[in-house]
């Protein structure tokens, strides 16, 4: 389990630098480099809550540890190549979203199998309150793309 939650914490790091590093860009609206901004902080909780998760004990994941960790060991890998892209290129706000919204999205669906992994009830939550967390990124940034668009 440690494993696999050291792995969510680099990917939500990465996420953090990724959000972070778009938000620099001097390419991107002011809106969009807050919001990115916001996200790269929220991206930095979510890691220091999987940090607290690390305390539990190896026996609350009950199934498929070796999917999960093939899944979340793709995912980093996608995450790691990303920011690998964007440090190389600069995005604009069209791109800067629809990154964020992929990002979101994905996360989003692994934070609800995660859910289902552990028998911790605390860890559940956890997992289940972060998926929600990345419902409301992905809307947040959908609705800033919809804005931009009737702009």
């Amino acid at each position: 389990m440690k494993r696999h939650i050291n792995i969510c914490i680099r990917i939500e790091e990465t996420v953090g630098r990724i959000y972070r590093h778009m938000a620099a860009s001097e390419f991107l609206t002011a809106d969009v480099r807050q919001t990115l901004q916001t996200l790269a902080e929220e991206e930095e909780e979510h890691a220091g809550q999987l940090r607290f998760a690390l305390r539990f004990p190896e026996d609350s994941v009950v199934k498929s540890l070796p999917e999960m960790l093939t899944q979340a060991q793709q995912l980093l890998d996608q995450v790691q190549r990303i920011l690998q892209k964007i440090e190389a290129t600069e995005v604009d706000d069209r791109q800067a979203l629809s990154i964020g919204i992929e990002l979101e999205k994905k996360f989003c669906q692994a934070h609800i199998a995660n859910s289902f992994q552990f028998t911790d009830k605390s860890l559940k939550e956890m997992f289940a309150a972060m998926a929600k967390g990345d419902e409301l990124h992905c809307q947040r940034l959908l609705d800033l793309q919809k804005s931009l668009t009737h702009s």
